[in-house]
């Protein structure tokens, strides 16, 4: 018996034999992207989106290294995307503030 994983595995990477690539361990940010771009994220959750669905089918394929790349520029581009959201609507929020305060001292 050969103590290489089958060729069929979809967790083992071709340039490793006998380490087979354990299932779930690369995070792929689908579920957080999707509701960035529904709530707060606009265009910039868009990279982060395409990314994220790459993570399942790279590893799937055998590309662990690629599924982890993917998976890190999912995360960045989330990232970005929640950061450019809270500025933009922390700004917002300020600029209403001062607005109203100007209001009602004007009364």
């Amino acid at each position: 018996m050969s103590q290489f994983p089958p060729s069929g595995s979809p967790y083992t990477s071709p340039g490793t034999p006998g380490q087979p690539m354990p299932p779930g361990t690369v995070k792929n940010w689908l579920v957080e992207s999707i509701l960035s771009l529904v709530c707060c994220g606009g265009l910039f959750a868009i990279p982060a989106l395409i990314y994220a669905s790459q993570v399942n089918s790279k590893l799937a394929m055998g590309d662990y290294q690629g599924a982890v790349e993917s998976s890190n520029n999912a995360k960045k581009w989330l990232f970005i995307a929640v950061g450019i959201a809270v500025v933009c609507g922390g700004s917002t929020f300020l600029i209403y503030l001062i607005a109203i305060i100007a209001a009602v001292a004007n009364q």
